[in-house]
């Protein structure tokens, strides 16, 4: 069922949201005080919606929603709570999940759910996590795998599975790996924020003859491994090692998030419409990161992904240098 979780969001994700153009809210603490009649994309540290939207697409450290939201509402997050009702379903991933609105149908999956007293779930509802608590009302099925359940609400039909103690939040994302994830999607806005231009020249390079730099970037990262180990054989060599080695960790890294950023603005396009760098930042980041979560498929792709970012970082590495030593030619 949590393979269906996982699935579903990112369905949901790469599906057009609407005719209208999207509205987005970015930053350290976004808070919506006035009425979106418009699909909104959110994020960032602590997102709070206090007012009306058309549907909600979110995710950050912490995420808020105290007001009715007409359509859908996928977020994730480290702790995601939903107290206004929600016209359509209900997608969540996070390490805390509470939901004490009303809904069509929820599909959750968390470290911690919870179905509060007052909060009913009109259809369906499919929860996955550690440890799940239906104190509301789903009038008709309540599918739930968890290593705890207490259900002392009300359900049409309830089936539950249980679920190794040593679960994972998110199948392929534990804990520590939603807040690692947190900590690359700040570290990309820094990037974009202070060095826009060689990011750019990177993203360009993933987006130019993506294949040949995927297979470039595969056996690059092995020969710079190997070629890295044999440097550190000798005493002499082993700070230049050192230094490498920390080089090539920093790419790796780093590879994914010029990939994340390209996907965004690939999406992007099919909207027409002008977005910041940092909403396509989001966007992409977002749906590369729920891709990894596919069981089998999410790990071809990671590996994709980290090849093409690394090839696409040598092209673009040996692209500055070509202009670097065009400009400083000396005349005769």
């Amino acid at each position: 069922m949590k393979h269906q979780v996982v699935l579903i969001l990112v369905l949901l994700c790469l599906l057009p949201i609407g005719a209208q153009a999207l509205t987005f809210v970015s930053g350290n603490q976004p808070v919506i005080d006035e009425p979106i009649d418009d699909d909104v994309f959110g994020s960032g540290g602590t997102v709070t919606v206090n007012a009306p939207v058309s549907s909600l697409t979110v995710a950050g450290g912490t995420v808020t929603v105290n007001a009715p939201v007409d359509g859908d509402v996928v977020a994730a997050g480290g702790t995601i709570i939903v107290n206004g009702d929600v016209g359509g379903k209900i997608l969540a991933a996070g390490g805390t999940v509470e939901v004490n609105g009303n809904a069509t149908n929820a599909v959750i999956t968390g470290g911690t759910v919870r179905i509060g007293e007052n909060a009913v779930i009109q259809r369906d509802a499919a929860i996955s996590g550690g440890t799940v608590v239906n104190a509301g009302t789903v009038v008709q099925n309540l599918s739930v795998s968890a290593s705890f359940f207490e259900n002392p609400g009300i359900a049409g039909s309830v089936t539950f599975q249980e679920a190794p103690e040593a679960e994972q939040i998110v199948p392929g994302l534990g804990l520590v790996g939603i807040l690692l994830a947190i900590g690359f999607f700040i570290l990309g806005v820094v990037l974009l924020r202070l060095f826009p231009a060689p990011f750019s020249s990177v993203v360009r390079e993933v987006e130019s003859r993506p294949l040949i730099k995927t297979i470039v970037g595969f056996f690059m990262i092995i020969v710079s491994a190997v070629v890295i180990l044999i440097i550190a054989i000798t005493v002499i060599g082993l700070p230049v090692a050192g230094l490498f080695g920390l080089l090539y960790i920093a790419a790796l890294l780093l590879s994914y998030l010029f990939v994340a950023y390209a996907l965004g603005d690939v999406i992007a396009l099919r909207f027409r419409q002008r977005w910041s760098p940092i909403a396509v930042f989001a966007l992409g980041f977002i749906i590369l990161h729920l891709l990894f979560l596919i069981p089998v498929v999410g790990g071809i792709i990671w590996g994709i992904s980290i090849s093409l970012g690394y090839g696409a970082l040598l092209y673009a590495i040996k692209g500055a240098r070509r202009t670097l030593s065009g400009g400083c030619g000396v005349s005769a």
